[in-house]
């Protein structure tokens, strides 16, 4: 069974007893490279790994073949030191090599450690099933609210927050104000870390900060306009959109980047406006404030989410999922350029007028 990141990161403690019982393979799995950083760098110290002790490689560029040497060969000066190896971006390595790291998950050399950083691995391969029965998965991403549940957990998150806010940064923050970072900021663990250091600049002695520098200083102005672009998308004001599309695509910041955060944020009507009428289906009446509190709306951005979901209609805003994967492989595609990526998301929004 897998264990979440957030486990070693707060409770501080290595998934083994000591340093010598690691297993000999460990993946750090997740599509948060913040988290899969910050998990490898906290396992290497709890065990007490010091950076020479480690080899890195880029799973991009190396072979399978010179990992496997650094794991298998022994010291001439230390022979019982542990052979210790960290493969960042390992997907590119696991697609070259699936079979070599499959055989070696089973059968690795005593005294050895292999650390794979990896994006995405399904549970149904072989090399997952490897290494979650013979090694350890680390999970890397925001906890979703239930196994089989692909919506992130913002109480989770919120949880992480506040505790990684007062270990890394003395900063001592109540429930609310780690509701007003989310809000401003989303489920980037990277960029919530970011945000918590520059926070911290304005903190008192004792840790605690008020609500008006928090709303003053959190989120830099592409975070803010990310949500605003998709408020005013979720508003029919096509026009102040496009416009502030536009100025983020002029500050260097490319479709691909920009489209998924706006994405995520307009996911949540589709989300809400399907539970809706999945309830009417199955005769169980469910309230519009119910349906938008289970779509990861929170705060103030429950009421105004009503409003909206009630100007889009149910019908339209149910379709919001395709329409969001049309614009992502748009954007990734045929429409990577800023110019015709804006043509890309006013189509969207006509869609929604």
């Amino acid at each position: 069974m897998p264990t979440h990141c957030f486990d070693l990161l707060l409770d501080r403690k290595l998934p083994a007893a000591n340093a010598a019982s690691l297993p000999a393979v460990i993946g750090a799995v997740g599509s948060d490279g913040f988290l899969r950083r910050e998990t490898v760098n906290t396992l290497l110290q709890l065990a007490g790994f010091e950076t020479d002790d480690v080899k890195f490689f880029d799973g991009e560029e190396c072979k399978w073949i010179d990992v496997h040497d650094e794991l298998a060969t022994l010291s001439l000066f230390e022979a019982d030191a542990m052979r210790v190896v960290v493969v960042k971006a390992a997907d590119g390595l696991i697609k070259s090599s699936r079979d070599a790291i499959e055989k070696w998950s089973s059968t690795a050399a005593p005294g050895s450690l292999l650390i794979l950083q990896i994006q995405t691995l399904a549970s149904n391969t072989k090399l997952y099933k490897a290494i979650n029965s013979k090694g350890c998965l680390l999970t890397c991403a925001v906890p979703t609210s239930s196994p089989r549940s692909k919506t992130p957990s913002i109480g989770e998150l919120k949880r992480w927050l506040r505790a990684w806010a007062e270990r890394e940064h003395g900063l001592k923050l109540t429930a609310s104000q780690a509701t007003t970072i989310v809000d401003a900021v989303g489920i980037d663990c990277g960029l919530i870390h970011q945000e918590l250091a520059k926070l911290a600049l304005y903190a008192e002695d004792s840790g605690k900060i008020s609500d008006e520098a928090i709303s003053k200083h959190v989120g830099s102005w592409r975070t803010r306009t990310m949500w605003d672009i998709a408020d005013a998308i979720a508003d029919g004001r096509i026009a102040d959109a496009l416009q502030q599309l536009n100025q983020v695509f002029s500050a260097g910041e490319p479709p691909a980047a920009v489209v998924p955060q706006v994405s995520w944020s307009l996911r949540r009507y589709a989300t809400a406006a399907n539970l809706i009428l999945q309830s009417k289906r199955t005769g169980r009446s469910m309230s519009a404030a119910s349906a938008i509190g289970k779509s990861g709306f929170w705060g103030g951005d429950i009421q105004k989410a009503e409003k909206r979901l009630r100007r889009m209609g149910l019908r339209r805003a149910s379709k919001l999922q395709p329409w969001l994967l049309q614009l992502d492989l748009q954007t990734k595609g045929s429409h990577s350029s800023p110019s015709r990526a804006v043509f890309a998301v006013e189509a969207l929004c006509l869609k929604l007028v």
